[in-house]
């Protein structure tokens, strides 16, 4: 049997032993008339022959017949890789005309096109994720500008606490795929590595998903997905969230950098938009304590002020106006705590304590005392119940007193006439536990989780507060390493309770 260089004339055999001596070319030579290869230089008839699919179509077979093949083609491997080639071939013609060889030269595109195409999807991330400064928007951009591009499933989920994450973006090649499919966030692989991933700081590549699929849903083992990856969402040393990209084709390190840079852009995206919406509630904050301050503020210096001039004129009734003067006064000075307290609170600082070793039954019969002329007023019967007889506290006791005067105040405010306000405590787990008690109209369930937020405050009766003395009082009773809730029916009765350690 010829050897299959011999199938040419001897100067084309010259020529393939000079393109042979080229090593910095993939170069394939084939001769007439089945295109047998005669030579080949390099990886050249590998990256040619996952082309030979179609024999019509081939770039050699055409060449052959005459043609100049000049193009880029693009082939999917059984095992997901991809290779995209350049072909430039051209025939080998002797003197009558006849061909007798076909020369193709390959380059092998891929690194450039993917170099390209990083530069592109990195450019539009850019740009995209500037959009917006809502979260869930700008993350559900993110997720799409990967989804089909680089795989078939993108999810995007934020720490939403200590040990939860919050599914807050979602993109799917196929939409109606998983449409019965809830919840969405725990049925496709690897949320068991997302912990793992924002501890370390650092993005993972799954190369099989073989195994994490295991459990999954039949329909979402049917969307033949084969790797994945996981990149953390990190901004200004703060891990946010994690990303999570699966795809039915073989990923690898050159998708992991790139989805791990374009990552950090969104959560370089989402910090800009939570410091906006920050920005935001504290310039609401501003003017939210500017009204306080205009309208609240008012009445109790016009009754001062109305106090002081009927003494003026009266001095025999000087007795009950200096009492609305002191109550005025009081009143001020709480409210004034009450905003330098949430204005150092929005500001990030911490309750500043003097702490010092008090009697716990003590500072209840205190704080009574400086609410029963506001009880008696309004005919509510302060009553109390401990059940201990010498507790001691080590903490700020004006702080205290100012938790007991912000609940007391709130209790007595949504009592009626002839009702009680019961003051109890008790030693729990070496803890103090105080309730205050009131028998007004209660909370909504709907408003529970808002009552000791900064100026909000749920209508009781057809009374509204401030929404300052809870947030403060909790605050306070934080700062000292308690807790604070409340317990409301809405037909009978509310109760605020909070706990402060014993001194040791």
């Amino acid at each position: 049997m010829r050897e299959p260089a011999a199938l040419l004339p001897d100067p084309a055999r010259r020529i393939v032993d000079a393109l042979a001596a080229l090593a910095a070319l993939d170069v394939v030579v084939a001769a007439p008339p089945h295109g047998a290869i005669v030579a080949a230089t390099r990886s050249a008839a590998v990256l040619l022959a996952p082309f030979s699919d179609d024999p019509q179509r081939h770039p050699l077979a055409r060449s052959l017949a005459g043609a100049v093949v000049d193009e880029d083609l693009r082939h999917t491997a059984a095992n997901g890789a991809v290779t995209h080639v350049h072909v430039r071939a051209v025939p080998v013609r002797d003197g009558g005309g006849a061909v007798i060889a076909a020369v193709a030269v390959l380059t092998d595109v891929a690194a450039e096109r993917r170099r390209r195409d990083a530069a592109g999807l990195l450019a539009d991330a850019g740009s995209v994720l500037l959009e917006s400064l809502d979260g869930d928007h700008l993350l559900q951009l993110g997720a799409d500008l990967l989804v089909p591009r680089l795989g078939d499933v993108c999810l995007v989920s934020t720490v939403a606490g200590e040990d939860d994450l919050r599914l807050r973006a979602l993109a799917l090649a196929d939409p109606t795929a998983l449409a019965g499919e809830r919840p969405l966030h725990d049925v496709f692989p690897l949320i068991d590595r997302a912990w793992d991933v924002l501890q370390d700081s650092r993005p993972v590549l799954v190369g099989d998903l073989g195994p994490a699929l295991a459990g999954a849903p039949a329909a979402v083992r049917g969307l033949g997905l084969r790797a994945g990856l996981l990149a953390p969402l990190i901004a200004r040393g703060r891990a946010l969230g994690v990303l999570r990209l699966l795809a039915a084709r073989r990923l690898d390190d050159g998708d992991l950098e790139l989805v791990a840079a374009i990552a950090g852009r969104m959560a370089l995206a989402l910090d800009n938009a939570r410091q906006h919406a920050e920005a935001l509630r504290a310039s609401q904050a501003r003017e939210d304590v500017l009204t306080v301050v205009s309208h609240d503020l008012r009445n109790p210096l016009s009754a001062i002020t109305l106090g002081a001039t009927v003494l003026v004129k009266k001095i025999r009734d000087a007795e009950e106006n200096v009492a609305i003067i002191q109550r005025s006064a009081a009143r001020i000075e709480r409210l004034t705590e009450n905003l330098l307290d949430l204005a150092g609170a929005q500001a990030g600082q911490t309750t500043v304590l003097e702490r010092e070793i008090a009697d716990a039954r003590a500072l209840v019969d205190e704080a009574l005392a400086l609410q029963r002329p506001l009880a008696d007023k309004k005919g509510v019967k302060l009553v109390v119940d401990l059940q201990f007889s010498e507790a001691p506290l080590f903490c700020d006791p004006l702080r205290i007193a100012q938790v007991f005067g912000n609940l007391l105040d709130n209790a007595i405010k949504f009592s009626a006439s002839g009702q009680d306000v019961l003051v109890t405590g008790a030693v729990v787990d070496h803890e103090l536990r105080f309730a205050v008690a009131d028998h007004g109209p209660g909370i909504d369930e709907a408003d529970l989780p808002h009552v000791f937020e900064p100026f909000w405050s749920a209508m009781r009766g057809g009374k509204k507060g401030l929404g300052l003395g809870l947030s403060i009082a909790r605050s306070i009773v934080d700062a000292h390493g308690g807790r604070m809730w409340v317990d409301s029916d809405p037909a009978t009765s509310t109760v605020f309770s909070f706990t402060l350690p014993l001194a040791r």
